[in-house]
């Protein structure tokens, strides 16, 4: 359990991210798949790219492969996995065996993968046994999600002949797609995307040095403290505007919000300001991990909102939309949702819950959450590592943050 509050409602300081778990884990794969040897710099620590990273250092020493509970891991690794000769069991989390893998596992078999499901079909844990990838025209809807894509084009040079991928409906998470494609490119990947069909041809990675980005999702956490504060001024370095993190478009949704961007040379500075939206549309299916720090937001500001594209916030770590429901109404906050989208009315009143904040061992949801701290007392939640998963000092940065007076 962790208690947080702040006395005089402000933030002020510097705060230096986490650098992004979605860079950090497609350059782990990627270094896996490359033929000569590079530096990643400044890697992240999040739980996730720390388990990546020792599973694709010793998968050829075992058998059993636990992903615990890092979904981006499992998906990552099974397409890896899938373009090497061996056998292999790959495990997670209960809650990891419910989220849903088969048509990541169908593009693997018909490609030429051998995949067998070891408990409930559809689901993990699985059996890998490896053949040589051929290539094949692939279908695949885009409301699925984005890490299956991305894993499929990650080992696409490595395929015999290449692979080419047909989208075939609406795409979420796109912006993910396109940073995938992005570092491949970085690497010496030639690619196509046209229309809703990408062509990777068989090639090789070239590997280079290369340092990684602050992220993006996690600053998002620092723009809601800072716009429900009293007052504050944040700076964070290692962010930029041309990031190839969709998630960079927190700078211009929080313009509505009371936060106003500067862009400078290595870092970002946000600044309060007094022009916020009476209300908020938005459809955020290129950008989901956006809409619960968005949401609580737009609670503390007793904004009426909307949020939309929300599909695969049921599949996560937890089911985020039902979950931020539950936990926003011990703040007197009601909310409706549907499968993919969440509104709230204006100006709701925000008291001081009596209950503790349940995490539902999801780490967005207590990150979502705790800016609520400068509307009320305190808060309590049940987890304090939590975090761990994707921002471990998240807790020490809001302390010290908060205690700053300008």
């Amino acid at each position: 359990m962790i208690k947080i509050s702040s006395k005089n409602k402000t933030i002020y300081g510097s705060i230096d991210l986490e650098s992004s778990k979605s860079i950090s884990n497609r350059l782990l794969v990627i270094k896996a798949l490359c033929k000569t040897k590079f530096r990643i710099q400044n890697l992240s620590n999040a739980k996730d790219t720390k388990i990546l990273n020792e599973l694709l250092n010793s998968f050829n020493k075992r058998i059993d492969l636990n992903c615990e509970d890092a979904g981006t891991t499992l998906r990552f690794l099974i397409a890896f996995l899938a373009t090497k000769d061996g056998i292999w069991k790959v495990s997670g989390s209960k809650r990891m065996h419910e989220r849903p893998v088969k048509p990541l596992i169908d593009c693997l078999k018909e490609l030429g993968a051998e995949i067998k499901y070891l408990e409930k079909e559809g689901f993990p844990p699985i059996e890998i046994k490896s053949k040589k990838l051929k290539c094949k025209k692939l279908s695949l809807l885009g409301d699925i999600s984005s890490q299956f894509i991305s894993a499929l084009l990650l080992v696409a040079p490595t395929i015999e002949n290449g692979l080419t991928l047909e989208i075939t409906s609406k795409v979420l998470s796109k912006p993910y797609i396109a940073m995938t494609l992005g570092l491949m490119s970085e690497f010496g990947i030639e690619y196509s995307w046209e229309n809703n069909v990408i062509k990777v041809e068989q090639q090789n990675y070239i590997g280079k040095n290369i340092e990684v980005e602050n992220d993006w999702s996690a600053a998002s956490f620092w723009y809601s403290f800072l716009a429900l504060s009293k007052s504050g001024e944040v700076k964070i370095p290692n962010l930029y505007a041309d990031s190839l993190q969709g998630d960079s478009v927190l700078s211009s949704i929080y313009l509505k919000l009371g936060i106003k961007t500067e862009f400078n040379e290595d870092s970002i500075v946000l600044y309060k300001t007094k022009n916020i939206a009476k209300e908020i549309e938005l459809d955020l299916s290129g950008h989901p991990d956006l809409a619960l720090p968005i949401i609580v937001t737009c609670c503390g500001l007793g904004i009426k909102a909307h949020l939309m594209g929300l599909e695969s916030l049921k599949v996560k770590e937890s089911n985020r939309l039902e979950c931020i429901k539950k936990e926003l109404e011990k703040f007197n906050v009601i909310s409706s949702i549907s499968d993919s989208s969440i509104k709230i009315k204006k100006n709701q009143k925000i008291v001081q819950p009596t209950s503790i904040i349940e995490c539902h061992n999801d780490h967005r949801i207590a990150m979502s959450i705790a800016p609520l701290c400068m509307k009320v007392d305190s808060i309590k939640f049940d987890n304090k590592e939590v975090v761990n998963k994707s921002y471990p000092k998240f807790w020490e940065d809001f302390d010290r943050a908060s205690k700053n007076n300008n």
